[in-house]
């Protein structure tokens, strides 16, 4: 089939390069001049990390991934622990794989350079698409200089902000989260001494996630949540600075300040969006993937991770030869993905308010809870063992 993915990021790629592995033509077109990728770090959980691998991307993958010994919760105020989860020997025997931190352009660059050496893929950059036309055989990919190119299916893995979800009739706008995000780095000749953890800490209306990402661990990568009354700016993103950064953690533990301190510039405020749950993702043959269909706030480090789920598994429904019809095999997709996305969804936003609760009783019962609780990971082994290779679709 020939196959056009709008999109050229994270999930864009892997959707590449998983059906690549099927004899589909496939063109993917990028409205950026070459692959990169906006922002700092992304957390990779064995969930996605697993499909990484199965795509043969295992060797490139470990030579970027850092992977850390502990996750750890902090207080706000004094980094006192709340709870913390070791990244051992068990937890790789359960899941097969460790969490990894990673840096957004080394897993878009190996994803890049995958899908470049495959004969079957086109990659079509500073190419602006408007719109689809779905159809029930075939769709129409429309582009800004008004022309337009019919394929049998249509993927828009175009983000956020994607032109395709319109067009197969998600017409609501992206939610405003009330919080942004400061997207900031810190050399590692600054926090050698720091251990290799993935650290939350957590303090009202805000809090601060860190964790090292690069090749050998070059850098200390903060993501920085602080409320913010409106975005008023057109973009989504755009340019900070270290002292707003510092002023809206003032307060807090010495040791985030210390860090705080040793940004480098450029620091990065980003809007945080997400949208409710689609019932629809595709029409006939024009199908969503990733933040195109189930944009979701980052409390759950799930973004990039259910994009290459919904890539696989996608991938899995258009390589089922006793399937004819591609519109069946979208809706298949679909329905094998919609109540996984939907329930990350919904718990990143719940993570929201667990993490920025206020001084008081409440916060009081979520420490409790968070000590009492086993220790490890398993409050999330419903994310980490979903396994888009053998989901039923």
């Amino acid at each position: 089939m020939k196959i056009a993915i709008i999109g050229g990021g994270i999930g864009g790629l892997a959707t590449a390069l998983a059906l690549s592995q099927s004899s589909h033509e496939i063109t993917v077109f990028e409205r950026s001049a070459g692959i990169r990728e906006i922002g700092a770090g992304v957390q990779i959980s064995p969930n996605a990390s697993r499909l990484l691998h199965s795509l043969g991307l295992g060797q490139a993958f470990s030579e970027i991934a850092v992977h850390p010994h502990r996750v750890v919760f902090r207080r706000w105020e004094d980094d006192s622990i709340l709870r913390m989860a070791d990244i051992d020997d068990s937890f790789v025997a359960q899941h097969q794989l460790p969490l990894a931190n990673v840096a957004r352009n080394d897993l878009v660059e190996i994803l890049g350079n995958a899908v470049a050496q495959q004969t079957n893929v086109t990659l079509k950059f500073s190419t602006y698409v408007v719109g689809a036309e779905p159809g029930e055989s075939s769709s129409a990919v429309r582009f800004s200089d008004g022309t337009s190119q019919s394929f049998d299916i249509v993927i828009g893995a175009d983000g956020i902000h994607s032109v395709i979800r319109p067009c197969v009739g998600g017409l609501d706008k992206p939610r405003f989260s009330g919080s942004a995000a400061y997207r900031a780095l810190v050399p590692r000749k600054f926090v050698e001494d720091l251990p290799i953890d993935v650290t939350n800490r957590m303090g009202p209306d805000r809090h601060v996630v860190s964790y090292f990402i690069g090749r050998n661990r070059s850098h200390l990568n903060l993501v920085c949540i602080s409320p913010e009354d409106s975005w008023e700016t057109e973009s989504w993103t755009e340019q900070g600075t270290v002292e707003d950064l510092y002023a809206r953690f003032e307060g807090w533990s010495p040791e985030l300040l210390s860090l705080l301190a040793r940004v480098e510039e450029p620091v990065f405020r980003w809007a945080l969006y997400d949208r409710e749950p689609l019932d629809q993702w595709g029409i006939g043959t024009t199908t969503l993937l990733g933040d195109a269909c189930h944009p979701m706030l980052p409390f759950m480090a799930q973004g990039s991770c259910q994009a290459i789920e919904d890539a696989v598994v996608l991938a899995r429904c258009l390589s089922d030869e006793s399937i004819s019809d591609a519109a069946l095999a979208l809706r298949r997709y679909e329905n094998a993905r919609q109540g996984r996305t939907a329930q990350v969804q919904t718990s990143s936003l719940m993570n929201r308010d667990l993490f920025h609760m206020l001084d008081g009783q409440e916060q009081k019962d979520r420490d409790m809870f968070f000590s009492l609780t086993p220790p490890g990971m398993s409050i999330l082994d419903w994310v980490f063992e979903y396994d888009a290779l053998t989901v039923a679709i």
